[in-house]
């Protein structure tokens, strides 16, 4: 007697062809151009991400400079002892459905992650009077030709049309590897924000502008802005 067993994995998760071309997602789209066996993984077969710590670093990271931005676009006040607290809330929560191997090392990196957020504050270029044109905002453009709409959500459009984005890395990034690694990203997300935008600023007028601040990893504390521009039509 023989039996067949289906995959729990391909029974419950996947996505059709018809579900993939449905839209493109910039970070999708970045993906498939890195690793065609990690798209096929993750959108695909939507397999989840494993709970690691570096993941859990850029998660907390990203929460508190999104609150930051935001703050800034209301005109409220993101003092230290408001940033700290949601830090740590933010690092308790986020461990409450997930197991993560830290080997013992859970304090050190919160303290580093914890001085690499009271870096970034310090060093940053943004001003904290600075008001930004967007936080967290959610775009798409139709595309031409039948081609799937483009979509996308961008971190931080700063006062000029100047596009952030977030990241944390492992070792100091270099700019020029910075902008081949991030190239496509950026520029869908450029060509994004000329779609949604009526009356672009003058000094993107022809060309597509933006610019990543990249936070390196906790283990190296330190802070690194990688100004980027794209020339385009």
């Amino acid at each position: 007697m023989s039996a067949v067993v289906e995959s729990p994995l391909l029974e419950k998760r996947g996505r059709t062809l018809e579900e993939l071309m449905a839209t493109i997602l910039a970070s999708r789209l970045q993906c498939w151009q890195q690793c065609r066996l990690k798209f096929y993984f993750r959108y695909v077969l939507s397999i989840p991400k494993r709970a690691t710590a570096a993941l859990h670093v850029g998660n907390v990271v990203h929460t508190v400079l999104q609150a930051w931005n935001m703050a800034r676009w209301r005109g409220q006040e993101f003092n230290s002892e408001l940033s700290k607290t949601l830090f740590y809330n933010d690092w308790q929560a986020r461990q409450a459905d997930s197991e993560i191997q830290w080997d013992g090392e859970e304090v050190e990196q919160r303290n580093n992650t914890w001085t690499l957020l009271q870096t970034y504050f310090a060093e940053t270029p943004i001003q904290a009077n600075e008001r930004p044109e967007a936080v967290e905002v959610p775009v798409e453009a139709d595309l031409p030709q039948g081609l799937p709409k483009l979509v996308g959500i961008i971190d931080l459009v700063r006062a000029g049309g100047r596009i952030v984005d977030f990241k944390t890395s492992a070792q100091t990034p270099d700019a020029e590897k910075v902008e081949h690694i991030h190239e496509t990203q950026l520029s869908c997300y450029s060509a994004l924000y000329r779609d949604a935008t009526p009356h672009p600023h003058p000094a993107n007028k022809g060309r597509a502008a933006g610019g990543k601040d990249q936070i390196q990893d906790p283990r190296y504390p330190g802070l690194s802005v990688v100004p980027v521009s794209r020339t385009g039509t």
